[in-house]
């Protein structure tokens, strides 16, 4: 796409170049005032030749211009398409994703139960995760609410999340916060939780 897209202005400047060359050797030669019969013979051929040469150049810049616009207008559309399609994605399981909100506030487990809930990494996707600190849980319930607002298409900001980081028991390890848009929408197929986000362990393939 992007030689593509030299090449059409590589051809819109050389076209606009031979254009005004044309011109300017025209203006040139309406300038002279020849002397002889035969220096005005040959000003009459040479504007007569640039009479047929400067439509065709005008015509050749006039298609290079709609070539930039054609290759405008389909980046345009395959952007929107490309959006339109992971909208439509996103969309998918939305109905059960706002249950398992509701139930998820009904839903407190202990700290220090078998449990475990999805989490989000750059390294293995969706993973199981057990923060024993309640706050740490809390902040992965408002990340995946984030979520689910990005991918309804509502006002979603993830500014609290950069540079944070939970506290995983499972691992032992502090796991970062996925901020990245276009990574969240990569990965939208593998948000469908059911109707709660807490779990038996068993129930993940994977863990950090």
């Amino acid at each position: 796409m992007a030689r593509q897209k030299a090449g059409l202005w590589s051809k819109y400047r050389r076209a606009s170049n031979r254009l005004a060359e044309l011109e300017a050797q025209r203006a040139e030669l309406q300038r002279s005032r020849p002397r002889t019969r035969g220096k005005k013979a040959a000003k009459t051929r040479a504007l007569t030749k640039l009479a047929r040469q400067i439509p065709s150049a005008k015509g050749l810049l006039t298609k290079a211009r709609q070539a930039i616009a054609r290759a405008a207008s389909a980046r345009s559309s395959h952007n929107g398409a490309a959006k339109q399609k992971r909208s439509e994605a996103a969309r998918r399981g939305w109905v059960t994703r706002r249950a398992r909100k509701a139930a998820m506030r009904a839903h407190t487990p202990a700290p220090g139960s078998h449990q475990a809930m999805p989490f989000l990494t750059r390294e293995k996707g969706v993973v199981g995760v057990w923060p024993p600190s309640k706050a740490d849980r809390s902040k992965v319930n408002k990340y995946w609410s984030m979520v689910d607002r990005l991918l309804s298409n509502q006002p979603a900001s993830f500014e609290h999340f950069e540079n944070d980081s939970i506290y995983d028991e499972i691992s032992g390890k502090h796991l970062p916060f996925v901020t990245d848009r276009d990574f969240i929408y990569a990965h939208s197929d593998e948000f469908d939780f059911g109707i709660s986000f807490y779990k038996d362990r068993h129930e993940f393939a994977n863990f950090a």
